[in-house]
């Protein structure tokens, strides 16, 4: 069977290639790249199975799910939400509704990277397990000795400020953003950019920072680490403050809780269950794989295929396509009726509008695509 590494192409954040670093270790090949935000166009050069072992964040683009058919998955340290976005208060996760949720019916038990994923499936009727993530799997790197420096990830200035304060070793500031053009890299590149970074970290007497895919291979390479966290991210974070040394942002810029960058307090070490279970469920799935030769059906166009993945997913992108058209109908109602009393609810109502302008866009989009493999089909033999 092939094999198919998750990425992220355009990503923004290297923690997402970090993730990608994690999988592809327990990987004898990579036959294909598998475009996370895309997953569901995935098609393999001929038609077979392809083994991926997904995890991350599910979704970006909620429309976009479930995988591809060709897609033999390994549901591991998964995070869902409610949301599209952490920030965004409103619940349209389609990717847990109709034929998304179907899919994850089929596919359980889901490997849970935090217990409010795992709370959320359990509500929808899934079998889950508590698995942990992906990247506590990094192994360390062998001859890093520790140095007199400090990271400090993607913190604000004044968080940078206090450390140089309460240290007198050199504190190395760092970013886990890359550039615009980033995705034009290889992959090769990219994994080298992820070792050179972990490197740095495993280097470091302590590590600062708010990125969760930054505390958690220091946990992994160990590195000691303070995640600043607050209740927002609790349903991301939350777990790991049990393995790692946590405070808010606030307590830590004021000099209510000062660290001892030499003697960070540890905590337990039960990750470790977490990481040995991970590693024994991707080495089984390889295995597994490996003596599989799972050829996909030859005939794309049966009735079983053709319900399953156009007729019902048409069918579940026409229902979202109503509640985006209403979402947005309604904002541009607020703004027709000029029932907003503020500059700022304006901009807000403003923002939203484009925001659902795009989402209604990208619904359009998908539909058209669909009509299109729908008059294939009809076409065909």
């Amino acid at each position: 069977m092939k094999f198919g590494l998750m990425v992220k192409k355009e990503t923004k954040n290297i923690g997402d290639d970090i993730q990608a670093y994690a999988v592809k270790r327990f990987l004898p090949r990579i036959d294909y790249y598998v475009d996370m935000n895309h997953m569901d166009e995935f098609i393999p050069d001929k038609e077979e199975k392809v083994a991926v072992i997904i995890n991350g964040w599910f979704l970006q683009y909620t429309l976009n799910w479930p995988p591809s058919p060709y897609i033999k998955p390994l549901p591991i340290s998964m995070h869902f939400t409610n949301k599209d976005w952490f920030w965004d208060t409103t619940d349209r996760a389609y990717h847990l509704q109709g034929y998304g949720l179907e899919y994850l019916k089929d596919i359980e038990p889901i490997g849970c990277r935090d217990s409010h994923t795992q709370k959320l499936l359990d509500s929808k009727g899934i079998k889950t397990e508590y698995t942990g993530c992906m990247t506590l799997t990094i192994p360390k790197f062998q001859k890093i000795e520790k140095q007199d420096y400090i990271c400090a990830v993607d913190v604000s200035e004044e968080v940078i400020e206090q450390i140089k304060k309460t240290t007198d070793m050199e504190v190395k500031i760092v970013t886990h953003t890359v550039p615009e053009d980033y995705h034009k890299l290889s992959w090769e590149k990219r994994m080298e950019n992820v070792e050179e970074l972990l490197k740095l970290y495993q280097g470091a007497r302590a590590v600062i920072s708010y990125r969760l895919h930054c505390a958690l291979p220091c946990l992994a390479i160990g590195t000691p680490t303070i995640l600043l966290n607050e209740e927002y991210r609790n349903d991301r974070f939350g777990d790991y403050t049990a393995y790692i040394e946590s405070c808010k942002e606030e307590d830590f810029v004021s000099g209510k809780i000062i660290y001892d960058y030499k003697n960070i307090s540890t905590h337990s070490d039960k990750w470790k269950e977490l990481r040995d279970n991970l590693i024994k469920k991707c080495e089984d799935f390889v295995k597994e794989a490996e003596k599989s030769n799972e050829i996909y059906e030859s005939d794309i166009i049966s009735i079983k295929d053709y319900k399953k993945y156009v007729i019902k997913k048409s069918n579940w992108l026409k229902e979202t396509t109503l509640e985006s058209y209403k979402r947005f109908k309604d904002a541009d109602k607020k703004l027709e009726g000029n029932t907003l009393k503020s500059k700022e609810e304006i901009l807000k109502v403003q923002e939203q509008l484009k925001y659902y302008q795009n989402e209604l866009q990208q619904v359009v989009n998908k539909m058209e695509k669909y009509k299109q493999e729908n008059e294939q089909i009809k076409n065909s033999k």
